[in-house]
């Protein structure tokens, strides 16, 4: 069922994506293709630059011809002066790194973003005429197509698969190393100790289970293995103890309040050695990766103890007990 619902937000938001970049295309948003007169000021005369050697200049834009660019409806109270780099890459164009500053007008600013580029838009410059330090150039935006199809499948899906890989890589020597110290109490009987230990409180938490029943058996080894970070070892157990629980369920379909109670346990468990989350920080790089044992012990017992609370304070209200009463 969660990967149904995965399926479908990513579904979703592929389909929302691709009628953004659509209805972008359809009002050129980006003015792809569309030419902005500006006056070119360099260091050295323009005759003077050699082709693929870059050098400063000075983009001159009038308020007007900007405004006419990028669809406005007014224009700005002055023209303005942006700074870059030019590369000449014939007799009659060139590249252009415009940087970004405080005069950067919007639009400019959110195709830089969607660029990418560090520090500057990227643009191709062209002389009708010929290069002239006096003469008009025209500029040209690189073109923006398809950007929030691409932020999704490049920037999201793709990228966050890559690092899934690399982390779930770095987990394997870490969980093995976990789970066999795990095995080994285990083996010892280090579980079966702590299950022993947990059997007076468990009395008093499951008082409508009997004490030999199997589903107790299950539900104490379910809370050990979960004490002790065995996650996977946990799950069998939690869904034996589950399948026991039900066995003494005088109603099929409805949960009892032992069913409640035991599920609100093993989601809120008590971690006295959360070793997956020890595992991921050290995947991750972390300096320090069992630093958070003290917080996670005390977050998990507190959380425990609230769940344990509000699950048998509400296993009295009337609209739940008639529910279990209902013949």
């Amino acid at each position: 069922m969660l990967n149904i619902i995965w399926l479908i937000l990513i579904s979703v938001g592929i389909f929302v994506a691709a009628g953004q970049d659509i209805f972008n295309l359809s009002i050129n948003k980006f003015r792809n293709g569309q030419t902005l007169k500006i006056q070119l000021r360099t260091e050295a005369p323009l005759s003077s630059l050699k082709v693929n050697q870059p050098g400063s200049c000075i983009l001159e834009i009038d308020s007007e011809d900007y405004r006419k660019w990028a669809g406005l409806s007014e224009s700005r109270t002055s023209g303005f002066r942006q700074k870059g780099e030019l590369t000449l890459l014939g007799k009659t164009q060139g590249r252009l790194h415009i940087f970004m500053d405080g005069q950067t007008p919007p639009l400019w600013q959110e195709i830089y973003g969607i660029q990418k580029n560090q520090g500057f838009l990227l643009a191709r410059v062209e002389w009708p005429d010929g290069p002239s330090p006096s003469g008009p150039a025209l500029l040209t935006i690189d073109p923006i197509r398809l950007n929030k199809l691409q932020a999704i499948t490049n920037d999201g899906l793709i990228h966050y698969a890559k690092i899934a890989v690399e982390l779930a890589i770095g987990l394997i020597g870490i969980m093995a190393l976990w789970l066999g110290l795990m095995k080994i109490a285990e083996e010892a009987g280090l579980i079966a100790r702590l299950a022993g230990a947990l059997k007076g409180i468990t009395r008093r938490l499951f008082p409508d289970v009997p004490p030999d029943h199997p589903a107790m058996g299950a539900m104490i080894m379910n809370i050990s293995a979960n004490l002790l970070g065995l996650g996977n070892a946990a799950t069998p157990l939690g869904l034996k103890a589950m399948e026991e629980l039900n066995k003494l369920n005088r109603k099929p379909g409805v949960a009892t309040d032992a069913m409640c109670t035991f599920l609100v346990i093993n989601t809120s468990n008590v971690q006295l050695i959360p070793a997956t989350v020890i595992a991921v920080r050290a995947a991750a790089g972390s300096v320090n990766p069992t630093e958070i044992l003290g917080p996670v012990i005390l977050a998990t017992t507190i959380n425990t103890i609230v769940g344990i609370i509000v699950v048998k304070l509400m296993a009295k209200w009337p609209i739940f007990r008639r529910q279990l009463e209902k013949e």
